[in-house]
């Protein structure tokens, strides 16, 4: 993986998606980050980006949450070191923290995909699609066989090998229920005129006992996995996001480049013992 200053094309004149390599931020940190990433993209005064990072211990609630997917009130996470933010991403609640990968895309999906009719609409839903591929791509290079299933959100992995070719909500609920399919990687995004933000999540060695505290993405008896739950071994969150920047890229025919922090306004990365 090289680096290369940011920019709208590479040298070979095709696209790039710009990896931003960002070690453990806080989350209201990327909230604000994000809301003034998205206006210089869709100004293009930046490229597309990935901005790869871990969150410490925080429960995040999306538009769609409801004050049950908390099962406790939200000062008492408070006081135990996990912070609660309400975000404008699409979804419910859902959990992050160190070991965990977070990847925010910072994308203009117009012009990809299927695009609705009308100039400068985007095709949300090939988008959603690209990153859960991109997912289940990541966890693959793990040996770990994951799939989507539809009416639920996310990536899922099972005993006995991948989710089932066109496993729905309803004919997997039991299996659910009964831990036999466990969900590894979550998505929720937010679209701003044309321009992604928010994005996925995948559990690589991340302390999975904080989602029992939840009502996971509002599935009921939804269990969570990781990585290292499934296999006995993880990889680094760096490693994982660039391995999700390429797969991602592949899908969307853009060419992943490590950009600096600086380059786009961040403030640099700190060193992993400070």
């Amino acid at each position: 993986m090289s680096r290369t200053a940011p920019g709208k094309r590479t040298s070979g004149g095709e696209k790039a998606l710009s990896l931003v390599m960002l070690g453990r931020r806080g989350y209201g940190e990327m909230l604000a980050a994000q809301e003034a990433l998205v206006e210089r993209r869709r100004s293009g005064e930046i490229p597309d980006l990935l901005l790869i990072l871990e969150h410490p211990p925080t429960y995040t609630r999306g538009r769609r949450s409801e004050p049950s997917d908390l099962h406790l009130d939200p000062d008492w996470y408070r006081e135990h070191g996990i912070e609660v933010f309400d975000t404008p991403r699409g979804g419910r609640v859902t959990y992050h923290g160190p070991g965990q990968l977070v990847a925010y895309p910072v994308i203009d999906l117009r012009g990809l995909g299927d695009p609705p009719s009308g100039s400068g609409r985007a095709d949300v839903a090939a988008f959603v699609a690209a990153l859960e591929a991109a997912m289940v791509r990541t966890v693959a290079r793990r040996e770990v066989p994951a799939g989507t299933i539809d009416g639920l959100t996310g990536i899922w992995t099972g005993d006995g090998g991948p989710i089932p070719p066109g496993a729905d909500a309803a004919s997997m609920a039991p299996a659910v229920a009964a831990g036999s399919v466990r969900k590894i990687g979550s998505i929720g995004l937010r679209i701003t005129r044309g321009v992604s933000s928010h994005g996925v999540s995948l559990n690589l060695d991340c302390d999975l006992e904080p989602f029992a505290g939840i009502t996971s993405c509002g599935i009921d008896h939804c269990r969570v996995t990781s990585v290292l739950a499934e296999t006995g071994t993880a990889p680094t969150v760096d490693s994982a996001g660039i391995a999700l920047g390429e797969e991602l890229g592949e899908i969307l025919g853009r060419r992943p480049f490590l950009v600096d922090p600086e380059s786009i306004g961040l403030s640099a990365r700190l060193p992993a013992n400070a």
